[in-house]
């Protein structure tokens, strides 16, 4: 289940577009999957992630989210698109508020198209400066433990939807498989 805006569409195949974007979405994911198998330490990994993320959604935004449970906090450990003082840098609230802290805490995936207009969660200040308008976020588990969040986020204007879920859901999962080899 996932709380996802409600957006005008229907039940119309997919046009050439559509597909071509979505093929090329599950092939970013398979090469990803590939590097997943073969890294070694956790960072250049989780970068690579965001790195991705961004090119299969088309945006220039993405971030992990790692938990810090001392301060019931989200990390932004890896990001792309960011300005130097956010990656490495900043902490937000992990609570029902955010879409991370929303998608962290229920584990159920955030689709926010309208942070502008967004009445459920705020938005993290850091988000507002870049001038951040839509976000997409999935939780990200290992070994039956809550992680972190896998988030893409967006200047442009337009629609992050159920489909774009799975591509998102995809990277989280492989990303908790890493975590879990990294442990053993």
């Amino acid at each position: 289940m996932s709380v996802v805006e409600e957006s005008p569409g229907g039940d119309a195949p997919p046009g050439p577009d559509e597909l071509a974007y979505r093929l090329r979405q599950q092939s970013v994911l398979a090469d990803f999957g590939i590097e997943a198998l073969r890294a070694r330490a956790l960072d250049p990994l989780l970068q690579r992630a965001t790195e991705l993320c961004a090119l299969g959604m088309q945006t220039h935004f993405a971030k992990f989210l790692e938990r810090r449970t001392q301060d019931d906090a989200l990390f932004v450990r890896a990001g792309v698109g960011w300005p130097d003082g956010v990656v490495g840098v900043v902490e937000i609230r992990a609570d029902l508020e955010s879409p991370a802290g929303f998608a962290f805490k229920t584990g159920e995936a955030v689709i926010s198209n309208h942070l502008g207009n967004e009445k459920r969660f705020r938005t993290p200040k850091f988000m507002v400066e870049a001038g951040i308008h839509r976000a997409i976020n999935v939780l990200v588990e290992a070994s039956n433990e809550r992680y972190g969040v896998l988030e893409v986020d967006s200047r442009d204007e337009g629609n992050f939807e159920e489909a774009d879920l799975a591509f998102m859901q995809g990277f989280a999962n492989i990303i908790g498989v890493a975590i879990e080899r990294q442990a053993a």
